[in-house]
């Protein structure tokens, strides 16, 4: 587990997390979709001033863990330990800044998940009995005959196995009212509003008590009070939120710090476990609920969704190489309206892509670094008054993105923006800096210098704003104009003042961000 990167005490916490893939396969961009709206936002918040702690992880128990490895002949541990290197490695690319890193087969992680069962047997919540029913191996899922569609899994339309075994149950039905009225008390909880109302509709029809142990399987946490039976894997890794932060160990300091999340973020798929069975044993607890449970869409390659299981993928290091990891970045969360299901195709990357990024931002920052460079022999001049339509437009783009991305809309703090760099753009035309160029009064000179200072300047802010979605980017365009803070550590209340940058500035050597992607077609 890594140590969290910031640790002032006297900034409001930000706990956010991602649901932990399992690591049965490669990551798909799907998976990586969720890494990068969760960074998007731990970004933000690091950006006006929270202290950030990011948590994602690995999910490493279970059937389908233990049957992988058998195939390719290795140990479970040899195997997981392989997938989780790539996993991380895949995080670097995307430029994804956890703060901590949780496996499941951490000793205190499977520590901290002994004793909570150990607490639910206590508080007479966990009962034995007999499962029947279908299962799932690949999902690591039970469903009722009436979900089964032909039969087969409703998920990943593979064949279900028929499992009848003596199992530990949480009594789920036992909470079904309170998590109700909290879920009604805190509208909210789950979002988007579509979501909560599905999971509101799921309470309605009844719940019913929740086998919580296997022991068919051997490769997960042995339940403390029964060495013959293990933890079902999904109780396993719900409990990495409070188990990275050190629940009920004798180092809690982060759980106290920290909890309650303020956000999970997860796919839709996963809904119920995460919304209903989590509370719900939380509740058992005695442990504060998350403030939100953020639920996106599914990624979808033209008409269909992403999954390992059935072998639809986007490979995140071939999207990578094709398009860099930010120009990936930048689409999903422009392309999708949150919430939603969203389809990647090459025709609609190439459109945003060459529209927004290389004509919009790119052309702005290659432009104004080649007219600085042309007209001022590469300093950028002495902060100056700035144009007065600039700074307004900057006030209202400022205070409209930072209240979208508060409320989850990606695109329209996207929107918000790009309608100041699009001002930006206007402004070189309309100001004509070419012809200020080639006139040889005082007056001329001095309105190049506030044109040129004004494009720097709102070059400069532009990129604190996008910043938490491109930060490979926007530290090669702080570069280019000579700024030498790391754009890690700006705070925007202090950095995003217009006339904050003074000018007088080396511009760095000018570089293409983002190189026109050419088609058959062109």
């Amino acid at each position: 587990m890594n140590e969290n990167k910031t640790g002032n005490s006297k900034r409001q916490k930000f706990y956010i997390t991602t649901a932990i893939p399992y690591m049965n396969a490669k990551l798909h961009l799907g998976q990586v979709y969720e890494f990068i709206l969760a960074d998007v936002i731990a970004r933000y918040h690091r950006l006006i001033g929270y202290d950030v702690f990011f948590l994602t992880g690995s999910d490493e128990h279970g059937a389908k863990i233990f049957k992988t490895a058998a195939s390719k002949g290795i140990s479970q541990q040899e195997y997981v330990d392989g997938m989780v290197g790539d996993m991380k490695r895949i995080l670097k690319l995307y430029n994804i800044s956890n703060d901590a890193f949780i496996r499941t087969t951490d000793p205190l992680h499977e520590k901290i998940v002994q004793d909570i069962y150990t607490k639910l047997n206590e508080n007479g919540d966990i009962y034995k009995s007999t499962y029947e029913g279908s299962y799932c191996v690949p999902c690591e899922t039970f469903f009722s005959d009436n979900q089964l569609i032909d039969k087969k899994c409703p998920q990943c339309s593979r064949d279900v196995d028929w499992i009848e075994e003596d199992n530990y149950f949480f009594r789920l039905s036992k909470y079904e009212d309170k998590l109700i009225e909290h879920i009604e008390k805190n509208p909210d909880f789950v979002v988007p509003q579509t979501r909560k109302n599905e999971v509101l509709g799921l309470l309605k029809q009844g719940l019913k008590d929740f086998s919580i142990s296997r022991t068919t399987v051997k490769w997960g946490v042995q339940i403390p009070f029964d060495a013959s039976h293990y933890s079902y894997v999904w109780i396993d890794a719900l409990i990495n939120y409070i188990s990275a932060l050190g629940y009920g160990s004798s180092d809690d300091t982060l759980y106290l710090k920290y909890w309650p999340a303020d956000q999970h973020h997860i796919g839709k798929d996963i809904l119920k476990f995460h919304t209903v069975i989590w509370p719900a044993l939380l509740m058992s607890l005695g442990v504060k609920l998350p403030e939100h449970v953020v639920i996106h869409g599914w990624i979808m390659k033209g008409e269909e969704k992403l999954s390992k299981s059935k072998g639809i993928t986007l490979d995140p290091d071939e999207m990578s190489d094709q398009y860099g990891s930010d120009a990936i970045r930048y689409f999903f969360t422009r392309e999708i309206s949150f919430g939603l299901d969203g389809s990647f195709t090459a025709e609609s990357m190439q459109k945003r892509y060459n529209a927004e990024l290389s004509n919009d931002y790119g052309n702005l920052v290659s432009r104004t670094i080649a007219m600085i460079g042309k007209y001022r022999e590469g300093i950028i001049p002495p902060a100056t008054s700035g144009d007065p339509g600039l700074k307004k437009q900057w006030l209202m783009s400022r205070e409209n993105a930072i209240n979208a991305i508060k409320n989850w809309d990606y695109a329209g703090c996207l929107i918000s923006i790009w309608e100041f760099i699009n001002m930006a753009n206007k402004y070189i035309e309309d100001s004509r800096p070419w012809e200020l160029a080639k006139g040889s009064g005082k007056d001329d000179a001095e309105k190049l210098d506030n044109v040129l200072y004004s494009l720097a300047e709102s070059i400069r802010l532009a990129t604190i704003l996008v910043f938490p979605f491109m930060p490979d980017s926007c530290a090669k365009v702080y570069t280019q104009l000579g700024i030498e803070i790391n754009p890690e550590d700006i705070i925007l209340e202090e950095h995003g003042c217009w006339g904050f940058f003074k000018g007088s500035a080396k511009t760095g050597a000018r570089e293409i961000l983002f190189p026109r992607i050419e088609s058959d077609k062109d």
